[in-house]
């Protein structure tokens, strides 16, 4: 993801070792991989966010192909009130490919993304970007969903950021009509205005909504 709106860490996506475009023969493989390791996401089955993991309705596809994606977490760090949030916009086309376990969907997702830590006088760091990604989306049976960033460029020499490496891959669930899920609001690893934004980590979660045509 890229074009920064706001001072703070570059507002782009980096490589991420552990995501990759996978050709449609190894979707098998990855469905099944994604089922076993499911239990120890942060986005597994038996989040207390409402997503309801494996006791939700089974489906065989996804509730929509054009929709919003809403993600927030605030907390409180010593001085700083911290809070965190995204408004992604997903557009996929039909799927690419299925098989007993797994249906496979490419597309585009961006939108802005939020970080601040504020004190109680509102002074502190406000984060802002514009972001953009290519994406897979993967629908493992019975419900379970992962949103795969792909096609990352690599990070400059020197420049990383955690706040858009936990973004690189969502896992959450289908209830309903909507996907629901939990995500990481890790630090932004940059020194704004005197604040070293490295340590304050907030989980959070996310959820989809429909974009009518």
């Amino acid at each position: 993801m890229h074009g920064p709106r706001a001072t703070g860490s570059a507002g782009r996506f980096g490589r991420c070792a552990g995501v990759a475009s996978f050709s449609r023969r190894r979707l098998a493989w990855l469905a099944a991989f994604i089922a076993a390791g499911a239990g120890c996401s942060s986005g597994g089955g038996n989040a207390d966010n409402g997503s309801g993991g494996d006791d939700a309705d089974p489906v065989d596809a996804l509730p929509s192909l054009y929709f919003w994606l809403h993600a927030s977490a605030e907390g409180q760090s010593g001085e700083f009130t911290v809070e965190c949030g995204l408004d992604y916009i997903v557009e996929l086309g039909d799927e690419v490919s299925r098989t007993d376990a797994a249906v496979e969907y490419l597309g585009t997702m961006g939108g802005e993304a939020r970080r601040s830590l504020l004190r109680g006088d509102g002074s502190g760091v406000a984060f802002i970007a514009d972001a953009f990604s290519e994406v897979q989306v993967l629908l493992t049976f019975p419900n379970r969903v992962q949103i795969n960033m792909i096609n990352l460029p690599p990070d400059p020499p020197g420049v990383s950021s955690r706040f858009w490496s936990e973004q690189r891959r969502l896992e959450g669930s289908v209830i309903g009509e909507r996907i629901f899920g939990d995500w990481t609001c890790a630090p932004l690893d940059t020194v704004v205005n005197g604040i070293n934004d490295n340590s304050i980590v907030l989980p959070g979660t996310w959820l989809t909504e429909e974009i009518l045509n």
